[in-house]
């Protein structure tokens, strides 16, 4: 096992501890830190996004807006940036000059040149001889520079003043080369390489305080472009070997001060003047002026007027109106996500219980709201709002959860994605529509091949949506064009992504989509096959349940699949002792019941259910698919047994003894395998007692069941409607009346003698 999956275990055990998941402490963390994250995202205090919530072209519906009072018209955003860019053209970063840096690289070159001559004076090799670090010499060069200081061209026998002499001779060298390298070119130490891009664009060079010259960024030198000037000056100046020509450049390079610097705070300044030079208001409203009259249609200018008024209130209210707006803002949220909270609260218990389910349902939901987020920093005349990727959440949850959730989840995200964008109600609309034919196309996902569908029904849900706003605020085609090339990208991504985020979100939060499902629905799974062979009488009836709870989910609209594999391993605990149950016991052999008390009878029939949790576990079933093992008995009563145990007793029994021990079913899926379950004895009995069963006795029977079911309150934390229930009671008579049906009896040829045997 890799590092990888051993993180990836630590994660999926973490996510699945119970004291967290249950928590309310945590519940209410995960609302708080949910809606605080959502309000940051909206545009309260960000001075680039105004607060609006008016769409030109709509009509104004409520009273005349006249100016209380004179204030600044302030510019449309884009402008303003549009302006600020433009005038940023004529900056340049800029460049401190260093004049001194000839002398610093001459007196460093000196000393450097000392401790050479120093270590040579003390070592006969040169490759003994501590070059500095910052001199990266070949063997060859380190021989030559020091034969070259040694004199041995000049005379056999040098000495310090030979040394000395040469010395001299490449500082006298140095003198005559850099200003004829520096004298044109400048010299760049290490500096931010963002501060140049482009193709050699111009930059401001400070000579002294209050001098500036703007020069080509082409003038300046890289060390490496240094280093190769110094070779060529070399070979015109100094005839030596090449080897000691370039053991000199180096020399030079690697002590060489960089004249120019680059200058991030006058930069910087300079930058902020020419931003501060910029205006950002377009006059002043004067105070009486009337801005917008009701039934007038809001208009680019009208639309300027309003959200200028709106920031001049905001300014005169201080402090205070800014802690309101941001307390509005929160509540903003909380309205929208409350909506949400709701739904999972009275409809989706088994979600609102769970807060690992509640932590993947709000960063899902946080997903799309961080890309309308981005959508409005990111400065660009393109329609970006159409790539905030509205149908992965609706696919998303649709898969993992319900149709249900992901439509309600939609409606939420397209509240929240509008919002942010500053109560932008188009995106909100297209969103919204795109996303609802995301969720219809991945309701019942069982194969990679609705990629294709789910794209061709986002993008369709686009583009009536884009088409019929068009008509609406006669926008030019080639507007409209970009928006739909926009949304085709978000149609082609957003299966994509959908896709590879189902196949992660399972991995760590156990969750259970269609396709995974499917995974499960092969009858020749390790346990069905052991359940097969060791308990045949409990694989017929689970093959029979099967059947039963697939046709009443598809009859009730309910997840079919999952009732099915379900109800496939809903008695894996019989494996254990097989012959404690009726349906494993060979007729004639003693029944193991009979000899044993009625209490340690109902107890062995309720271990199937924690032995058969722990076997699913063991196997590493989805906990969606273990939940049917304790669901399908809930909490009934283990009635046989428990009639029994009163008869022997008197009457003095205790209930809790014979019940099993939960939980009641919370889906429709549970329900249905619990009914079902019970509906096959009772079709059984029925066999058993009457020779000709109809199908009016059955449903009779059956309603019965249900009624019981109802008056016990198994079905109170379910979402099964009466309705439901009457078209599972039909469809499980017209099934069962088939497994009920009268045999043929074929005639045979018999001996008096075997026909008399057989009447005794």
């Amino acid at each position: 096992m890799g590092i990888g999956s051993k993180t990836l275990d630590k994660i999926r055990r973490l996510v699945h501890k119970e004291g967290w998941r249950r928590s309310k402490a945590v519940r209410l963390g995960i609302a708080i830190g949910l809606t605080l994250a959502l309000s940051t995202l909206f545009p309260q205090g960000r001075s680039e996004q105004r607060v609006t919530g008016y769409s030109v072209g709509a009509l104004w519906s409520n009273d005349d807006v006249v100016a209380p009072y004179s204030y600044p018209l302030l510019k449309d955003p884009s402008r303003y940036r549009r302006e600020v860019a433009k005038a940023l053209e004529s900056f340049y970063p800029v460049f401190d000059l260093d004049s001194a840096s000839r002398r610093k690289t001459l007196d460093s070159l000196g000393t450097a040149l000392d401790q050479i001559i120093a270590s040579l004076d003390s070592t006969s090799s040169p490759s003994q001889v501590p070059w500095p670090e910052t001199l990266p010499l070949t063997e060859e060069e380190k021989a030559a520079m020091a034969d070259y200081l040694n004199g041995k061209r000049r005379t056999a026998a040098p000495d310090n003043a030979i040394r000395i002499a040469m010395k001299q001779e490449l500082l006298s060298l140095s003198r005559g080369i850099l200003p004829e390298v520096l004298d044109t070119l400048y010299y760049t130490g290490p500096f931010p390489e963002e501060v140049l891009r482009g193709e050699h664009p111009p930059v401001s060079l400070r000579v002294r305080a209050s001098e500036e010259h703007v020069v080509s960024s082409s003038r300046f030198l890289t060390r490496e472009a240094f280093q190769n000037r110094i070779v060529a000056a070399l070979e015109e100046t100094f005839k030596n070997p090449n080897e000691l020509r370039t053991a000199v450049a180096k020399l030079l390079v690697a002590h060489a001060a960089p004249d120019i610097t680059y200058e991030q705070t006058h930069t910087d300044e300079a930058r902020a003047a020419i931003i501060r030079r910029v205006p950002k208001t377009d006059g002043i409203v004067t105070e009486g002026k009337v801005i917008i009259g009701r039934g007038e249609v809001i208009s680019a200018e009208a639309k300027t007027a309003l959200e200028s008024l709106a920031e001049a209130r905001l300014k005169r209210g201080g402090t205070g109106a800014v802690i309101g707006r941001a307390l509005g803002t929160i509540g903003h949220v909380i309205i929208i996500m409350m909506l949400f909270v709701l739904y999972v609260r009275f409809i989706r218990r088994r979600i609102y219980k769970d807060n690992a389910q509640l932590l993947l349902i709000g960063l899902i939901l946080l997903f799309p709201a961080i890309l309308a987020f981005f959508s409005v920093q990111i400065h660009t005349q393109f329609p970006l709002e159409y790539l905030i990727l509205i149908p992965v959440t609706s696919m998303l949850l649709t898969v993992l959860f319900d149709s249900r959730t992901g439509f309600y989840g939609t409606v939420i995200v397209a509240l929240l994605v509008a919002g942010i964008r500053g109560n932008d109600y188009n995106i909100a609309l297209a969103g919204l529509a795109a996303g609802a034919f995301a969720a219809y196309t991945v309701r019942d996902l069982r194969s990679r091949k609705q990629l294709f569908t789910s794209i061709g029904y986002i993008f369709l849900g686009y583009l009536i949506a884009i088409t019929a706003l068009a008509f609406e605020k006669a926008s030019p085609f080639e507007e409209v064009g970009i928006e739909l090339l926009f949304a085709a990208g978000n149609a082609l991504l957003s299966p994509v992504l959908t896709y590879g985020l189902v196949f992660g979100i399972e991995a760590i939060f156990d969750t259970l989509s269609d396709m995974r499902l499917a995974d499960y629905e092969n009858i020749n799974h390790p346990l069905l096959r052991l359940l097969q062979e060791e308990a045949p009488g409990t694989y017929h009836h689970t093959m029979l349940v099967a059947q039963l709870a697939e046709n009443a989910a598809l009859a009730i609209g309910a997840n079919s699949l999952l009732a099915k594999v379900g109800t496939y391993f809903h008695d894996v605990g019989k494996l254990g002792h097989p012959a404690n149950f009726i349906e494993n016991q060979i007729m004639g052999e003693n029944n193991v019941h009979d000899s044993i008390d009625p209490a340690d009878s109902a107890m062995r029939v309720r271990s199937h259910v924690t032995a058969g949790i722990r076997l699913a576990r063991e196997h590493h079933l989805p906990e969606k698919i273990v939940d049917f093992i304790p669901m399908h008995h809930g909490t009934l009563r283990i009635s046989f047994f428990y009639q029994k145990a009163l008869a022997a007793s008197g009457g003095a029994v205790d209930e809790s003894l014979f019940r099993y021990p939960g939980p009641k079913p919370n889906t429709k899926e549970t329900a249905i395998v619990m009914l079902a379950d019970a509906a096959e004895a009772v079709a059984r009995t029925i066999g058993v007692r009457i020779e000709e069963p109809t199908v009016e006795l059955l449903e009779q029977e059956l309603d019965k069941l249900i009624r019981d079911r109802i008056a016990d309150g198994q079905l109170d934390e379910c979402d099964l409607t009466m309705r439901d229930l009457g078209i599972i009671r039909t469809v499980f008579a017209r099934l069962l009346i088939g497994t009920l049906h009268s045999r043929i009896v074929y005639p045979t040829n018999r001996t008096p003698a075997f026909a008399a045997a057989e009447r005794s």
